[in-house]
């Protein structure tokens, strides 16, 4: 058995050399369509799936601001962020939502020790008192900011007494703002983590002291990520709106919502809508328009809420699928025209027509797994080669990101996308086999002449 195993596998071989250029065109369109499908899925996934520290992106909803303006459309504002007003109107104990934190937009500051001229620009994000508690940081020295320390960064500004400002640091000598920072700028500051935790630096040339280092978070973590996190307190909308006309509906306040289970976007969306009308009705000289509230996927990928989400993904696994396997098949069926002549032969020489269908069906199925097999190596080799094109945007770096074997080793996906190719090429050889073979034998001998 095992001699006629070795014996089929050599004729099989020896078979598709006789095609040499039809077998490297089905091999090489299989293992292209197989590793383009598979690495947009695991991109698509690794950038909507639960990875700390956003983990709970398959139950969030973000909002990213709303329109301002008056009654009758003049002095309108584009989208911008909530302020306090507008934030508990529509937020406080919102049916659905079993957990909501917030942040402030993500701005450049500047950050030096003390008494140093050496400055370096980071990425400073004002949080919520509960932020760490909502995403999954992985604190490598020290702690998050305590309720206290949130608060003592109300302090940190004063009323400015010039024209060109309406608020200033506040210099008294007392350390008001507590933060916490990345790995990597501890190590760029202090030579370490654990050297970082306690020590004082310079944050936009006021005094701020670190309380707790985290592993670096990637910028792909859209909401997570930042070189330092400091109270959200610490932007002071009463003193820093620039249109304090608008009585708090504008400010600084981005919501991230956890919906409890049972809860859709859709049953948020609409009772935020019915507060937005409640609020909009009380006279206020501003008005509010179209709050903005995206899944996470949403919000990556498809921001325009006309588009389907689902429906853009089919289409394009489907392209992928199919233009490559209509390509492949107009070469099949060349292929069989001119192997019209060995068919005819087999024919003549007694072979069946369901013997010459599984011979031809053979060859195709040994190509697809072929194929296959390379497709899914050259998935894997994108995937790891490329993940910083692929994952990131623009080159980002993934700090603190594995590209574990669950993100790789996909056995279904695989199955899956190689059955689909198997059947279109399955059926690329089948039906102008199935043609020929009930040709007669004259026919097929002059190659259908």
């Amino acid at each position: 058995m095992k001699h006629s195993l070795l014996h089929n596998l050599r004729s099989f071989f020896r078979l598709l050399g006789q095609h040499r250029f039809y077998t490297v065109v089905c091999v090489v369109g299989t293992a292209v369509t197989i590793a383009f499908v598979m690495v947009v899925v695991m991109v698509y996934d690794f950038r909507t799936a639960d990875v700390a520290p956003e983990t709970r992106r398959s139950r969030v909803i973000y909002n990213y601001g709303t329109q301002c303006m008056r009654p009758d459309g003049s002095n309108m504002w584009g989208y911008r962020a909530l302020g306090p007003t507008a934030f508990a109107a529509f937020f406080d104990n919102l049916p659905g939502v079993d957990e909501l934190t917030w942040h402030g937009g993500l701005s450049k500051a500047v950050c030096a020790l003390p008494a140093s001229s050496d400055r370096q620009s980071v990425m400073l994000r004002p949080v919520a008192a509960n932020w760490f508690d909502f995403f999954r940081y992985d604190f490598v020295a020290g702690r998050p900011f305590t309720q206290a320390e949130y608060d003592a960064g109300c302090a940190a500004f004063e009323q400015a007494d010039d024209e060109w400002r309406l608020v200033r640091n506040r210099e008294d000598g007392v350390v008001r703002r507590f933060i916490v920072i990345s790995e990597r700028l501890a190590r760029q500051l202090y030579g370490g983590a654990a050297e970082a935790v306690g020590k004082q630096l310079l944050l936009d040339f006021q005094e701020a002291r670190v309380v707790g280092v985290v592993a670096d978070v990637s910028s792909i973590f859209q909401t997570a990520y930042a070189d330092v996190w400091e109270p959200f307190t610490l932007m002071n909308e009463d003193n820093l709106d620039p249109n304090l006309a608008t009585a708090g509906l504008i400010g600084f306040r981005y919501a991230v919502l956890h919906l409890s289970p049972g809860t859709s976007p859709a049953a948020v969306r609409a009772e935020v809508d019915r507060r937005l009308a409640q609020l909009n009705s009380q006279g206020l000289e501003y008005i509010l328009k179209d709050p903005k509230l995206y899944t996470h996927t949403e919000y990556t990928f498809f921001r325009d809420g006309n588009i389907s989400a689902g429906l853009v993904y089919a289409l394009l696994l489907v392209v992928l699928l199919v233009v490559p396997a209509v390509g492949i098949s107009g070469l099949v069926h060349a292929q069989m025209q001119s192997r019209l002549s060995e068919i005819a032969i087999r024919k003549a020489y007694g072979a069946s027509n369901a013997n010459i269908i599984g011979h031809l069906f053979i060859e195709s199925l040994g190509t697809t797994l072929i194929g296959g097999v390379l497709g899914y190596a050259l998935s894997c080799v994108l995937v790891v080669a490329g993940s910083t094109w692929l994952f990131g945007t623009g080159g980002v770096e993934l700090q603190g990101i594995v590209l574990g074997s669950d993100l790789l080793l996909r056995p279904s996906l695989f199955l899956a996308v190689l059955a689909a190719c198997l059947v279109f090429n399955a059926l690329s050889t089948l039906l102008p086999a199935w043609m020929a073979v009930h040709r007669s034998i004259s026919y097929t001998l002059t190659g259908g002449e």
